[in-house]
């Protein structure tokens, strides 16, 4: 004859005070974003390949040659800004 073991219950907490403890003490997860690896490089440029609408690279191209910048740079200040606000509004680091 086998036997069986009692089920399982969870010990509940003495008092509410004890369960609150217990449920704030669990630590934050962490987040593991790609651009805060130590890994990363800032002085090591990618290329990025992107289509864009015609009208928008035409602007691109004579803001750049207008103010005597890169479309590199002109490109590149654009997307960070950009990056910058959205991270900002999602409360992660830059």
């Amino acid at each position: 004859m086998a036997i069986k073991m009692p089920p399982r219950r969870p010990s509940a907490p003495a008092t509410a005070e004890d369960f609150i403890a217990g449920a704030s003490a669990a630590p934050a997860p962490r987040l593991d974003l790609p651009w805060t690896d130590p890994k990363v490089r800032p002085d090591l440029r990618v290329q990025m390949n992107v289509k864009v609408a015609e009208p928008l690279a035409l602007k691109c191209h004579y803001l750049a040659l207008r103010l005597g910048l890169r479309k590199q740079d002109v490109m590149e200040r654009a997307l960070s800004e950009w990056t910058d606000e959205q991270l900002k509004k999602l409360g992660l680091p830059n």
